[in-house]
């Protein structure tokens, strides 16, 4: 049977911290779960490195930045030598400049230490079902590649505003071809021609552009 993440087997997680009580209250919380398990736990960057080297069904890593072995080092590692794996950044303070690093070293979104374990659970899920996680308290740091207030920006279709609307959502682009009742290669053909409108590279660069120009709305 088919988890929330659409996974035919519990996601399974490994928990990247240095901080012991961060790790436990985690690892007991998601042991309570029966769509994810703890695959394993770390507690420095080169650990985790090393064991994604060896072990490849890996789904989500709970990832914390500032670890030993930097959190930010082994995320950049992990995307140069192109592991799939989903990053979820774990952290205390969503600060504009750690935001900014982690997004574009390529993680997949972000939870809070100060928020509800649950906030965090869900945000697992969440990423291990392809969605990007932002938490609403930084969402004002989202002024990534900014091209200055002065400059108009660039002119979307409706459609297109459509799509990235939902896309800031984030939901896959199968749910977005759902509710807009297109093929997902319509979706598809939209997202490139934002990409290329916007000139960012991915779907996290999209999302980031879209919470600058609506900062004020959120």
């Amino acid at each position: 049977m088919a988890t929330a993440s659409g996974l035919d087997r519990p996601i399974r997680v490994v928990l990247a911290d240095d901080h012991a009580l961060v790790t436990e209250g985690l690892r007991s919380l998601i042991e309570h779960q029966p769509d994810m398990m703890v695959a394993a736990v770390v507690d420095d960057g080169d650990e985790l490195l090393d064991l994604l080297a060896r072990q490849t069904d890996v789904d989500v890593i709970v990832l914390d930045l500032q670890m030993p072995f930097s959190g930010f080092k082994a995320l950049s590692i992990l995307r140069e030598r192109g592991d799939v794996v989903r990053v979820l950044i774990l952290t205390a303070f969503a600060d504009g400049e750690s935001v900014q690093s982690a997004l574009q070293l390529g993680a997949d979104g972000f939870a809070l230490k100060t928020e509800s374990p649950v906030q965090t659970l869900r945000a697992i899920r969440q990423v291990a079902d392809g969605r990007l996680v932002f938490p609403r308290s930084a969402r004002r740091w989202m002024s990534i590649y900014r091209r200055g207030e002065q400059e108009a920006p660039p002119r979307l279709s409706p459609r297109e505003e459509e799509v990235l609307a939902h896309l800031a959502q984030g939901l896959p682009n199968a749910e977005i071809s759902a509710l807009l009742e297109v093929s997902e290669n319509t979706v598809r053909f939209h997202l490139k021609n934002i990409y290329e409108k916007l000139q960012v590279n991915n779907r996290t660069e999209a999302v980031a552009w879209y919470y600058r120009q609506h900062r004020n709305q959120l």
